[in-house]
C-alpha cells in the first residue's frame, strides 16, 4: 500500500523514471560510496558523483516498479552491511594474529565466509610475513581456512554466471596464489 502511494506520487509530479544507485561491493569500495549502494532517488542529480575511482552506476527504473527495486535496495543493504562486517572482523584477526592466534583463526574464518580477496591476503601475508614463517603451524592453519573459503566462494551463485573454464581457472588461481603466500 505505501509503495502504491508512493507510485502515485512520483506519477503526480511527472516523474516516471527513478534511479538506483549501484557500486560493486568489494573490499577497496569507499565507505561512501557502499553508503550509497541501493538508494533510490527521483534524479540522478541527488547522488554525488564520486572522484575517488569507486565503480558506481546509475539505473534508470520504471517508477512503477518501485517494489521490486525497493526489495532489491533491501539485499543490497545487506550486502553491505556483510562487507563492512567482514572488513571489522578482518581487521580484528590481523590484529590479534601475534597475540591471540586462536582467535584471529576464528574472526578470520568468519571473515572469509563473507568473501576472500586475494589482495587483502597479499597485504596479510607482507605485515605478518616474518612472523608467520617463524610459526608455520599458523600458517598452515591459514592456508587451510583461506583454501576452504576461496573453494567455497566459486561454489556461490554470482560465480555460476560464469563461464566454466573461466570460473575454474579463476579458482585454481587464487588457490595457487594462497598456497605461495602461506606456504
Amino acid at each position: 500500500m505505501l509503495d502504491a502511494l508512493k507510485i502515485l506520487w512520483h506519477l503526480a509530479w511527472g516523474r516516471r523514471t527513478l534511479w538506483q544507485y549501484y557500486t560493486n561491493v568489494t573490499w577497496r569500495t569507499c565507505e561512501r560510496c557502499l553508503a550509497w549502494h541501493g538508494r533510490i532517488g527521483a534524479s540522478p542529480r541527488v547522488f554525488p558523483n564520486p572522484n575517488d575511482g569507486c565503480e558506481r552506476k546509475l539505473l534508470a527504473f520504471p517508477v512503477w516498479e518501485l517494489s521490486t527495486y525497493r526489495e532489491k535496495a533491501r539485499l543490497m543493504r545487506r550486502r553491505v552491511e556483510e562487507e563492512l562486517e567482514r572488513r571489522r572482523l578482518f581487521q580484528e584477526a590481523k590484529e590479534a594474529l601475534a597475540k591471540a592466534p586462536e582467535q584471529a583463526m576464528e574472526l578470520f574464518d568468519r571473515a572469509a565466509a563473507v568473501d576472500v580477496y586475494i589482495p587483502e591476503l597479499e597485504q596479510l601475508a607482507r605485515e605478518h610475513g616474518e612472523s608467520l614463517a617463524g610459526a608455520p603451524e599458523l600458517s598452515a592453519r591459514l592456508r587451510e581456512i583461506f583454501l576452504r573459503r576461496w573453494s567455497e566462494k566459486f561454489a556461490k551463485a554470482r560465480y555460476e554466471r560464469l563461464p566454466e573454464r573461466m570460473r575454474l581457472a579463476r579458482e585454481k588461481w587464487g588457490e595457487n596464489r594462497i598456497k605461495e603466500l602461506f606456504p
